[in-house]
């Protein structure tokens, strides 16, 4: 696998953004008992946990998460800035995140609780209230990327963005950034369930614009459900692939399952590596994109080759979150991350498999039984 840390292309990152209260408990969780833990106050969020990663291995970033001008929203911001500052951020970076225009005008940055036990995690999230103004201010920040930043490659990646469930205005912000930026830049998507709700029906026209989306087998599962036709995963993928759209889905500590395009080049099927005991899986999912995402290098148009080493690269990242607390509390550095690399390579040659697509159903319905 090549060693893509180095990418100076910048990303932006579009999402959510909150404080987050991890409670870690090594045994098994009853209700109505008493339980003693250890508890963490960190940040995450689909945008912060991005922007986070990538900074910290030198990614340039254009980071936009839906917080407010509140305590919550300037500790988002300075531990953002301060990734930035120690890898030494562009004048243009600098002025992105220290606008006042970071924070959306009458919101408030929600809060999450998460509580990690047994390799599992459960999460109590606020839900995030948008005001008048949030549509305008969003606009207003990808105007002025255009301003800052001349060059023809990037990326953009989408996270979770509550305000999407809207059933009045759904997916607005999402298909906004779509409609924006796919004609010019990579444009990665991995939805929450604000935007999965809506079905694949809603999102078909808008998926032909994403160029590699992410989901975790439950959440395309659930973005299929409202279409009876689909009974399985393998369905699912046939779908992806008659539709000529890129996908990741990934399985948790099954490791995680590919289709490029048409799928003529074949199913991926990246086993998990052996990392040993999981601290903390959350913000796994997020790494897997990060790492996605730095692999491809703001290329629109990748090869299947390219497509093998992004989630080679990705399954990487992803195992490394697994082994710390908190979803971007202890993002590696170049270094490091290639130091782990080097460490597991020859593992995660091994581990990566490609199968023909007309041989793939039996294993796809053997791995949807674990679920």
């Amino acid at each position: 696998m090549e060693n893509v840390t180095d990418s100076k292309i910048p990303i932006i990152t579009v999402g959510s953004g909150n404080v987050e209260y991890i409670l870690q408990h090594n045994g098994e969780v009853e209700l109505g008992k008493k339980h003693v833990i250890n508890s963490h106050e960190l940040i995450g969020g689909s945008c912060v946990n991005y922007s986070l990663r990538l900074l910290n291995v030198g990614t340039p970033v254009f980071p936009v998460p839906l917080v407010g001008k509140d305590p919550n929203g300037y500790k988002i911001r300075d531990e953002i800035l301060e990734a930035a500052l120690q890898k030494g951020l562009t004048a243009e970076e600098k002025q992105f995140i220290e606008s006042d225009d970071f924070f959306i005008p009458g919101v408030r940055t929600p809060r999450a609780t998460v509580l990690v036990h047994q390799e599992r995690r459960t999460i109590f999230s606020e839900a995030f209230m948008g005001s008048p103004l949030t549509e305008n201010h969003i606009q207003k920040r990808f105007n002025l990327l255009n301003q800052i930043h001349s060059g023809h490659h990037a990326s953009v990646m989408i996270g979770h963005i509550t305000l999407d469930s809207d059933t009045h205005r759904p997916g607005l912000i999402t298909k906004m950034v779509i409609d924006y930026f796919h004609e010019k830049y990579l444009m990665f998507a991995n939805f929450g369930n604000s935007q999965l709700q809506h079905g694949i029906g809603f999102w078909q026209e808008d998926l032909k614009h994403i160029d590699l989306l992410q989901l975790n087998v439950e959440e395309i599962k659930k973005m299929f459900k409202q279409a009876d036709q689909f009974k399985s995963l393998y369905d699912i993928i046939t779908w992806l692939q008659y539709h000529s759209i890129t996908s990741v889905i990934t399985l948790s500590k099954f490791g995680a399952i590919g289709t490029y395009k048409s799928g003529k080049d074949g199913i991926v099927l990246a086993w998990p590596l052996d990392i040993g005991d999981i601290v903390d899986p959350t913000g796994a999912g997020d790494a897997f994109a990060s790492g996605m995402i730095t692999s491809l290098r703001g290329k629109k148009e990748f090869s299947f080759q390219n497509f093998l080493s992004a989630i080679a690269q990705g399954r990487l990242w992803a195992s490394y979150a697994c082994t710390t607390i908190g979803a971007c509390s202890s993002c590696p550095d170049r270094k490091t991350i290639d130091d782990y690399y080097h460490r597991n390579s020859r593992l995660s040659d091994r581990h990566l498999e490609i199968t023909e697509s007309a041989n793939s159903e039996q294993i796809i319905k053997l791995i949807e039984k674990a679920y």
